[in-house]
């Protein structure tokens, strides 16, 4: 019985409280986040992603024209720009861990303000690199579209979030029970 004394006061701390809060946002997120439910409502999203990685590119001389999201080179390589390249989940889930993080609003409102503009430049970056790798080393393209940015953005995410949440906890002595992550 001691065991189980332990589990149930360990999810009464706050530390136990965040993570129920976390998983529910990252869940109902997840069930929304599907095609027939987010395609059409990002559409402008993803052409103003196509657009501004099309900027990009030419800011870097490397030749591509853009027909809505996609983005062509005229040595054939091509992709598609839809809602899962936007940048929507890395900045989901920095929402998520801000929302269900215990300190002010005005804190909260600082991460989301600072953390996804980042992430979205970040994207921004991920796209452009993905293009030059498809043009110039298709080989290396999916290894590079899938596990290398998959990692780099979420250890983005949460290292915003990380250090965030730090700052947070200590220029709020209100809250003194939330000491940042562990």
């Amino acid at each position: 019985m001691t065991g189980g004394l332990c589990i149930a006061s360990a999810w009464s701390r706050p530390t136990g409280r965040f993570i129920i809060r976390v998983l529910a946002l990252v869940l109902l997120f997840l069930v929304a986040y599907r095609d027939d439910l987010l395609g059409r409502l990002l559409g402008p999203w993803e052409e103003l992603t196509a657009r501004m990685t099309l900027a990009l590119l030419h800011a870097f001389k490397i030749e591509a024209v853009r027909l809505g999201s996609q983005i062509h080179h005229p040595g054939g390589f091509a992709y598609e720009i839809y809602y899962r390249c936007t940048g929507l989940l890395p900045s989901a889930l920095l929402t998520a861990l801000t929302a269900a993080t215990p300190v002010s609003v005005r804190s909260k409102l600082i991460s989301v303000c600072v953390g996804i503009p980042l992430l979205v430049a970040l994207n921004l970056i991920r796209l452009v690199q993905l293009f030059h790798t498809g043009v110039f080393h298709p080989a290396l393209f999916d290894l590079v579209h899938g596990p290398v940015w998959e990692l780099i953005l979420m250890l983005a995410t949460l290292g915003i979030w990380w250090r965030w949440s730090r700052w947070a906890a200590h220029s709020n002595p209100s809250r003194r029970k939330w000491n940042g992550p562990v």
